[in-house]
């Protein structure tokens, strides 16, 4: 029987921490999510950013001087949140030797912090957050600057194969022509898909499909982060979309141009409460491993996505 002294707690607590990082690391090399999100430091209680948006117009300075421009008038702030998961563990699971029982928890405790600002970023799309300008990501009506109506949600034909065929032609068009603050067309390409769980296999079959009921590859591929690819598309599950008709297309590209950020403030990192003299520890005869991190999660440009809706 083990004897839990301050010293063993404090070397099952290295193991543990050691454990955590490696389960903490491997799990975030396996989130989908990852690939969509713009990932910012933050070294407060909320960052707020003012860079959205597209730069001035190159002009013709041969014989004159630049025009000046400023920054948009939005002020995009996030205010990081607290997050927590934590496990007691009886004392006598020490005493009688057990930790093979306890490792597998602060695994698992690893691999909910990797995963759960993924389901914050999902959960964005159910709600239809807001975007950098203050309105709905997704709305019928909205300038920004100096750029046309932008209307990133549209109405589409149906959810056979051929229809998700025609509405994701409409829905990548749509998106071509949406114009910057400058009002120059952005001539973006969606290249990532979202879809809720129902209609996996038939998005399957309609990027697979070349001409009538033929599919070039009937079984839908597994991939380690969950989403795969076909006809130069990502295609990622939604398991907290709702209406199992309706999806969506984001153009996921290099620097900011993520429909998505992440602002971490602390990352999760693995805590506990030990002290094997502590009165109310001795009482209780418990000890408390826990992860806690501060971080948010929010919608970026609108331009970057389009949403197919279908009754």
């Amino acid at each position: 029987m083990a004897v839990v002294t301050s010293d063993f707690l404090a070397g099952v607590r290295t193991n543990f921490r050691a454990l955590y990082e490696r389960e903490f690391q491997a799990a975030q090399g396996l989130q989908g999510w990852t690939r969509l999100v713009l990932e910012q430091p933050s070294d407060g209680e909320l960052n707020t950013y003012n860079w959205f948006g597209t730069v001035p117009l190159m002009q013709n300075v041969t014989h004159g001087t630049v025009e000046l421009a400023g920054l948009l008038p939005d002020n995009f702030s996030l205010t990081n949140q607290e997050y927590q998961a934590a496990i007691e563990v009886e004392r006598a699971a020490f005493e009688r030797d057990r930790l093979g029982l306890i490792t597998p928890r602060v695994q698992q405790l690893g691999g909910e912090a990797a995963r759960h600002p993924g389901q914050l970023i999902m959960q964005h799309v159910l709600n239809n957050d807001n975007a950098f300008d203050g309105s709905s990501f997704f709305a019928d009506t909205r300038t920004i600057g100096n750029s046309a109506n932008i209307d990133n949600q549209l109405t589409g034909t149906g959810t056979t194969v051929a229809q998700i065929q025609t509405d994701l032609g409409a829905a990548v068009a749509q998106m071509r022509v949406f114009e910057d603050d400058q009002g120059r067309p952005m001539n973006l390409r969606g290249n990532t898909i979202m879809i809720p769980p129902e209609l996996e296999q038939l998005m399957f079959q309609a990027l697979n499909r070349v001409s009538g009921d033929n599919v070039n590859a009937p079984v839908i591929p597994v991939t380690d982060d969950g989403i795969w690819a076909a006809s130069g598309y990502n295609v990622m599950v939604n398991p907290y979309l709702t209406d199992p008709n309706n999806w969506y297309l984001f153009h996921v590209g290099m620097g900011a141009m993520k429909p998505f950020i992440f602002q971490v403030e602390k990352r999760p990192v693995l805590e506990s409460d030990t002290n094997p003299n502590d009165r109310n520890t001795i009482l209780a005869r418990t000890f408390v491993y826990s992860v806690y991190g501060r971080y948010a999660t929010g919608m970026t440009d609108p331009r970057l996505g389009v949403l197919t809706t279908n009754t």
